[in-house]
């Protein structure tokens, strides 16, 4: 009797294993940052929040999350965006959104913000920058 549960156990595995799914799949995709609301002075351990603007290709792209590299002082910042690949169904969009990134700066000095805000003709990144002051 414990062969026929083996064996159908078997069928069973080699059956759900098919690798040709053709169903929707979801992917990452960085967005570049159109427009930044950016204060020139912060308070120590005080979280402030900063708009950032962009614009969704398609309705199938939704805010992710923020791309956010810290090295010492300089923060640099894209938007990471959710495509859902729902076939041929994505009509494009260009509306402009907001997301609010929360910066609670640790030390006094100047932070310098670097938004991504995509490539150039010749592929290299293009940033908005900004320098912001935590005097107190």
């Amino acid at each position: 009797m414990k062969p026929i549960y083996l064996l159908l156990a078997i069928g069973f595995l080699t059956i759900s294993c098919d690798s040709r799914y053709d169903g929707p799949t979801d992917e990452l995709e960085t967005l570049p940052v159109s427009q930044v609301e950016m204060p020139i002075k912060f308070a120590k351990d005080s979280i402030t929040e900063i708009p950032v603007h962009y614009i969704r290709p398609s309705v199938c792209h939704f805010f992710y999350d923020f791309y956010y590299v810290r090295n010492n002082f300089t923060r640099t910042v894209a938007i990471i965006a959710l495509k859902q690949n729902s076939g041929s169904n994505c009509p494009p969009s260009q509306l402009d959104y907001t997301a609010n990134i929360r910066f609670k700066p640790a030390s006094l000095g100047t932070y310098h913000f670097k938004f991504w805000t995509g490539t150039n003709a010749q592929g290299v990144d293009q940033f908005e920058e900004y320098d912001a002051v935590v005097d107190h």
